[in-house]
């Protein structure tokens, strides 16, 4: 990009922050005019000649996650259309298996409307014409929807927070449900599109799957054994570095040091354990592909709010997550294979109690 265009870019966001986001959109929205397919949608639609389709994929990374399933269930009913999905660098792994699949990757710390990455991920959009778009980042900014309008879809569907009017042609409104958890509402999108939800997973690479392997003898772990992972990096941050040291206390009387060892995060994060002083075997942050590999072999995990929570029940493998009431509702498959410890304020003893018996009923299970 040259200088030029960088400062024109530059004049337009600053413009942009003194308009404030409603007038923007409506500037946007008249400079994309001719672009945007105002044709009316018509139901039922027969989606099923759609032969390209562009995914705006999540940001977050925990978003990112409890979004697996339902993106799973869209590329199932779609899997003869070719598919192209803009997504952080770091999700990028999670998609590049995919049959028929175009991966556009961005750094979101960058992708400012007219900036450089923004424009990078524009040319790329422009080079193909697209029948369908779902946006499933709910956290969009005004990038995210100028990408929409540019697609030329005759069908718009993603999230509404009320500012999406014209970019979106097919909006889903959130509302308050008691009872209504983070993976249900998330698969809302595939009931909607009629694609069915079943028990398939959203699978690994075998080449991830040895690297796992390989990881856990290099760190002493036997594989054979029943696993127990903790995931220490989630519980750390949320809990207290005290806190976390009496569950592993309890857990060293309860099983033996060789069957249980400690997750460290997802690489790119910054509340990895300080492994000089943890009394057990710390695998080191791994990518989200390897995570969800490593939750596959593990019989057993104990996690507090995070990506790793929602990877584990996407495994199908069984877990102790330690929650709030509230996070349990948003979070939580409700299942057999999950089994969380909860508590109003702050985790005691009694916590770490609860816990525990919670693990050795799950791992008493023979499925």
């Amino acid at each position: 990009m040259s200088d030029k265009t960088k400062k024109i870019g530059r004049f337009r966001r600053i413009a942009f922050r003194l308009l404030g986001p409603s007038m923007s959109r409506a500037v946007v929205r008249r400079v994309l005019r001719r672009r945007i397919d105002s044709t009316p949608v018509v139901f039922p639609a027969d989606l099923s000649r759609c032969s390209e389709i562009l995914f705006i994929l999540p940001a977050d990374r925990i978003e990112m996650v409890y979004q697996l399933e339902n993106l799973a269930s869209i590329v199932q009913k779609y899997k003869k259309a070719t598919m192209t999905f803009i997504c952080p660098k770091a999700h990028a792994p999670l998609i590049g298996s995919l049959k028929n699949a175009r991966v556009i990757e961005y750094d979101p710390h960058d992708f400012l409307i007219y900036g450089a990455e923004h424009a990078r991920v524009v040319n790329e959009v422009l080079n193909s014409s697209y029948d369908f778009c779902i946006m499933l980042e709910k956290q969009y900014t005004l990038a995210h929807l100028y990408i929409v309008g540019i697609s030329r879809a005759h069908l718009r569907v993603g999230w509404d927070d009320g500012d999406s009017a014209r970019f979106l042609n097919i909006r889903l409104v959130a509302t308050q449900r008691e009872g209504v958890s983070l993976w249900e509402r998330n698969l809302e999108t595939a009931n909607f599109l009629d694609a069915k939800i079943g028990d398939k997973r959203w699978g690994v690479k075998k080449t991830t799957a040895e690297e796992v392997s390989k990881l856990l003898g290099e760190h002493g772990i036997d594989g054979e054994r029943t696993l127990i992972c903790i995931d220490l990096a989630s519980l750390e941050s949320c809990y207290g570095r005290e806190w976390c040291e009496r569950l592993l206390k309890t857990l060293k009387q309860k099983w033996p040091p060789g069957q249980y060892f400690a997750f460290n995060g997802f690489e790119g994060e910054n509340n990895g354990v300080n492994i000089e002083n943890t009394s057990v075997k710390v695998l080191p942050p791994m990518p989200v592909p390897r995570a969800a590999a490593l939750m596959a072999r593990t019989n057993l995990t104990i996690t507090g709010p995070g990506p790793l929570l929602g990877l584990v029940q996407l495994s199908g493998s069984k877990t102790v997550p330690i929650l709030t009431h509230e996070q349990a509702a948003i979070y939580c498959r409700k299942c057999e294979t999950v089994l969380p410890a909860l508590f109003s304020e702050k985790p005691g003893v009694e916590t770490i109690e609860i816990a525990v018996k919670n693990a050795t009923a799950l791992i008493a299970q023979k499925h």
